[in-house]
């Protein structure tokens, strides 16, 4: 008796007494082959199961992100619409507002009160349009649908028309400084892109800094590159803001209520992105922020789609 313990103990799982016979022996052998079948039948389910239960945990998981991810999505949605509702009602108000006026006191008002009016009107104009094709852009960047079409481009005589257009429309309320070398070849750029990219880091310059205060705005070219300086005299941007600078919808914690979408410096950095260039920034609060871009200056890439 202590001998078949013994034996069970270090992993005998039957046993057969002498004299044996043959007939017992193979049925004990058939036995114990019909155990080890299954034995590995149970192994292999259990292993199967397993890997169901680990694929289902899997999309379980998935189904989770997603309507994680779909709530995120709707509450970014009615952020968004809430967001350029309220960008929007601002210049449509003024343009009402001094439209009717113009309509119904038009006599009374004299040649310079209707040229301001008519400016203000304009100025509210822009700002409605900006927004507009600063939404579309976003957009299309999300849908992989952001079109890039370099083509041969007057870079300094494009930066003079787009000063002068931005100078119309602040004339009095900021001083934009611009200088370049005067030497620059004809460049291959995206014409509109870049118009976003200085339209948006111009208009930022003015929106945060004090009346009467200078935006410089430089260009040079080196090392192939055309290299665009905005600086300002502004509120500035803090270095935690920096790490989120170009987030949509991010904006600054000391822009208090100066107005503003947070797409802007988003939609710069995929259109500087587009032309192969960088951007960088420095930037102290109090003092001011420049904003340097760097964009190749022959970009012929075919390259029609954001990644």
């Amino acid at each position: 008796m202590f001998d078949k313990v013994k034996a069970f103990e270090v992993g005998g799982v039957d046993y057969i007494t002498k004299p044996f016979q043959a007939q017992e022996v193979l049925a004990r052998v058939e036995h114990q082959l019909q155990l080890r079948r299954l034995t590995q039948q149970l192994l292999e389910q259990n292993a199967r199961l397993q890997q169901e239960v680990h694929q289902r945990e899997m999309a379980e998981a998935e189904v989770r992100k997603a309507l994680s991810k779909e709530q995120e999505l709707n509450q970014l949605k009615s952020y968004f619409v809430s967001m350029v509702s309220h960008e929007f009602r601002n210049p449509l108000t003024a343009i009402l507002g001094f439209a009717e006026f113009m309509k119904d006191c038009s006599q009374q008002l004299s040649e310079q009160k209707k040229q301001e009016y008519l400016r203000q009107i304009e100025e509210s104009a822009r700002r409605m349009t900006a927004l507009l094709n600063d939404v579309l852009s976003i957009g299309q960047a999300e849908a992989g649908k952001l079109e890039f079409n370099p083509q041969p481009l007057a870079v300094e005589e494009f930066c003079d028309d787009l000063v002068e257009e931005i100078k119309r429309v602040n004339s009095a309320q900021h001083r934009i400084a611009f200088s370049s070398q005067r030497q620059l070849t004809k460049a291959c750029m995206d014409k509109n892109l870049l118009r976003q990219i200085l339209t948006n880091l111009l208009s930022n310059a003015i929106k945060y800094s004090p009346e009467g205060s200078t935006v410089t705005f430089n260009l040079v070219c080196q090392d192939g590159e055309a290299i665009f300086h905005i600086k300002d005299e502004g509120i500035g941007i803090s270095p935690e803001d920096q790490q989120q600078l170009f987030e949509s919808f991010h904006r600054g914690s000391n822009v208090g209520k100066i107005s503003g979408t947070g797409l802007g410096l988003t939609i710069v950095k995929t259109a500087v992105d587009l032309h192969g260039g960088q951007i960088a920034v420095k930037s102290e609060v109090g003092t001011g922020t420049t904003f340097s871009v760097a964009i190749p200056l022959n970009n012929s890439s075919q390259n029609a789609r954001t990644d």
